[in-house]
């Protein structure tokens, strides 16, 4: 600890900023002037999008406000839901528990003590029901944050209750994640393959993406995850490179199958982080539209207009929230959401402060929601369309981060793609030197964290309100499940089942998805699909 006196010669001398480099090590010029950014842009909603998609962006709509929601059991999440539409939310983001991401139901030994901590816990069509009562289902886009193969199990009990209510699959918006690499915890190897082998889950994925583009056209089919990716600690030029390349091999697939890329790549969507690297984060994310809308239109040929739309979700990221000063994470948050709004995204979600201690509580997530409301409404950033664009230091780093994300993506080309470079483990090599290197930055001081490496408070006493379950939730959901398969007729679910099953092994090419949806229709669980679904791929877990 310095001494009174030593402290104040230290500020009176000037502070100093440790370098001049970005996240991703782009070293910072001292003054960017119009050489470094020698051409202009074409103006939003004109190809390649650099400047936005849409020509008026949010003076004629503001981007969708979304918290990710989910908790305990069905009926305890769809409470904070509506509690959180009324605090002027405008979309859903409903997490679940890593049970359900895992394709176990709530009364298996190894979701015992995890069960709805995460997220909410789901496991049959009654909980989907009881999930989103009291929720306009054709009014209220909805993002299902569920993991492919799983993702086709949660999709058809939104689909069951959409026609139980009388609701035309067309008129249903919303978003199903349905990535089968990257949406546990980014894409690691061992979350990724040790609950279901890798190219069925991508093929699984694939029959989610088939399926909403035949029936549902308002829906987003799939969420390429590089906030996952991001938050696993790799920088802007690795996110972005590794989740257009993982775009892509859905891509492939899709056209392998018989698709056009203009059927399904105008509802392929991604979920993007906002670090709190203000220049270079806004930057990010136009290189990203430029890059996307040259490589849909010149390399897979697209013609209609939107399939070559860089379409996103932000969410602000956890990555630099602290434990330590935790009021601090208002203003971080707050940051990163001016970042995604001037980078001109679809939907924000800004994360709560308190989420490095536990889920958010209702006081702690309608802040995050007045934090958006509060750029929206009163900072007027949102009555210009761009309003960054033209800056010498912005358009320069947008065409630095371009040339450095393509390299790295004809990188991952050469090495045979990115489940190539998944599978051999290339990429949990980068996901962990990226971590080593992070940390260290930190330990070092090379990477500021106010209140961690620098003005910490040796003696602070933290005063946060942890959110807390409700004592006797699992035991709820656990006697919930067992006595939901003791009622259920047994001959009607074994036959779905088994049908299920002959399909997906005897039938490899077929559509799954209809089949799952007349499973959980008589009444089969999550866990139940999803145990038949690896019996058929021939997968054993080791529980």
């Amino acid at each position: 600890m310095m001494k009174e006196n030593e402290l104040f010669d230290f500020y009176l001398k000037g502070e100093q900023l440790p370098n001049y480099k970005s996240l991703s090590e782009i070293e910072l010029k001292e003054l960017y002037s119009r050489e470094d950014a020698n051409r202009d842009e074409p103006p939003p909603a004109e190809f390649p999008y650099t400047r936005g998609i849409h020509r008026e962006m949010y003076r004629k709509r503001l981007w969708t406000r979304r918290q990710q929601s989910g908790f305990g059991t069905p009926e305890e999440s769809n409470e904070r839901l509506l509690y959180l539409l009324r605090q002027g939310m405008t979309g859903l983001n409903i997490d679940f528990d890593v049970a359900t991401k895992l394709g176990i139901d709530p009364d298996h030994p190894l979701a015992q003590g995890d069960v709805g901590l995460q997220g909410t816990s789901l496991a049959t069509l009654e909980d989907m029901d009881k999930l989103f009562q009291g929720i306009p289902l054709d009014k209220v886009s909805s993002t299902l944050i569920a993991n492919a193969p799983y993702s086709a199990i949660i999709l058809a009990m939104y689909v069951l209750i959409a026609r139980k209510r009388n609701f035309a699959e067309s008129s249903l918006l919303g978003t199903i994640m349905n990535c089968a690499i990257s949406q546990l915890v980014g894409p690691t190897y061992e979350s990724g393959t040790r609950f279901f082998p890798v190219e069925p889950a991508i093929k699984i994925a694939c029959d989610v993406i088939e399926f909403t583009t035949r029936h549902m056209p308002r829906w987003n089919c799939i969420n390429i995850n590089a906030y996952n990716i991001r938050e696993t600690g790799v920088n802007a030029v690795q996110e972005a490179a590794f989740a257009f390349t993982l775009a892509e091999e859905y891509i492939k697939r899709l056209l392998s199958r018989g698709l056009s890329i203009d059927e399904f790549a105008g509802r392929m969507a991604f979920f993007t982080s906002a670090h709190i690297d203000f220049l270079e984060e806004i930057a990010k994310i136009r290189a990203m539209r430029r890059i996307w809308a040259n490589l849909l239109k010149k390399k897979y040929k697209a013609k209609n207009p939107k399939s070559c739309f860089f379409r996103t979700a932000i969410q602000t990221s956890a990555l630099p929230l602290t434990a330590q000063q935790p009021l601090n994470n208002l203003s971080r948050a707050a940051i990163q959401t001016l970042i995604a709004v001037l980078a001109g995204t679809q939907s924000i979600h800004t994360t709560s402060y308190d989420e490095a201690y536990s889920l958010p509580t209702e006081e702690s997530h309608k802040l995050a929601i007045r934090t958006q409301q509060i750029i929206a409404f009163e900072t007027n950033v949102c009555k210009t369309v761009d309003p960054l664009g033209g800056s010498y230091a912005i358009e320069s780093l947008t065409d630095t981060l371009e040339e450095k994300i393509l390299a790295l993506m004809e990188q991952i080309e050469s090495k045979g793609g990115f489940t190539s470079c998944f599978q051999s483990q290339w990429i949990e090599q980068h996901l962990n030197n990226a971590r080593y290197d992070y940390a260290n930055k930190m330990e070092s001081g090379e990477q500021l964290s106010v209140g961690v490496n620098i003005f910490r408070e040796e003696d602070e006493e933290i005063k946060v309100d942890i959110f807390r379950p409700s004592e006797d939730m699992q035991k709820r959901r656990i006697d919930y499940i067992r006595d939901f398969k003791e009622k259920r007729d047994q001959r009607k679910t074994e036959k779905s089942l088994r049908l299920l099953y002959t399909v997906t092994r005897e039938s490899p090419n077929a559509n799954c998805l209809p089949f799952i949806i007349q499973a959980v229709e008589d009444g089969a669980t999550l866990g139940e699909i999803s145990d038949t679904l690896r019996e058929a791929y021939g997968f054993q877990v080791d529980f």
